[in-house]
């Protein structure tokens, strides 16, 4: 008898499994903001421009498309890749300026925090970042945020791309900016 009630629900349970799909999934972890749908859906945008470059590349490549199209494709594509990565962009700094404004907002202090901040010293204020400064160590850094190749976001510092591997010392995007 407890054999056939295990195996009852051990099947009721596959059979959930497998319907969870039709009825619209497992109940999901609610975001919690606007802004990551935003962003997403902006990455989103960003990732089926850059994909339908590199068709377009192909396609061109392969003698599909002619000089014209080629071109008035790939400006309105470059275009919405472009405008999908400046409004990321946007949406971040929104992001980080929000966290600054709660990361700025005065906190209630007690006496021996008060007492605590009179007895340490302020905050010296740091030069300006040596990828800024001609000659500085570290001045030959890139300064991309995208790769100029495949549109792949790159982190600060970065050599290469990591999606493609281009080079993006800033001799060589600047080089790959005018080819283009």
């Amino acid at each position: 008898m407890a054999n056939y009630l295990a195996a009852i629900l051990i099947v009721a349970a596959v059979a959930l499994f497998v319907a969870a799909p039709l009825s619209g999934g497992f109940p999901r972890r609610r975001r919690s903001t606007t802004l990551q749908l935003e962003l997403e859906r902006l990455e989103h945008e960003r990732g089926l421009a850059v994909q339908g470059l590199r068709e377009l590349e192909f396609d061109h490549e392969m003698g599909k498309l002619d000089e014209v199209d080629y071109h008035d494709l790939k400006r309105s594509l470059a275009d919405r890749a472009l405008s999908a990565m400046s409004a990321i962009e946007r949406a971040r700094g929104d992001a980080r300026a929000a966290t600054m404004r709660l990361a700025a907002r005065p906190a209630r202090t007690s006496p021996a925090s008060v007492a605590l901040a009179a007895a340490t010293p302020p905050p010296t204020l740091r030069a300006p970042s040596a990828r800024r400064q001609p000659g500085a160590v570290g001045a030959g850094l890139p300064l991309v945020n995208f790769c100029p190749q495949c549109g792949a976001r790159v982190g600060t510092g970065h050599n290469f791309c990591p999606e493609c591997g281009a080079n993006l010392s800033p001799v060589a995007v600047r080089s790959a900016s005018r080819a283009e």
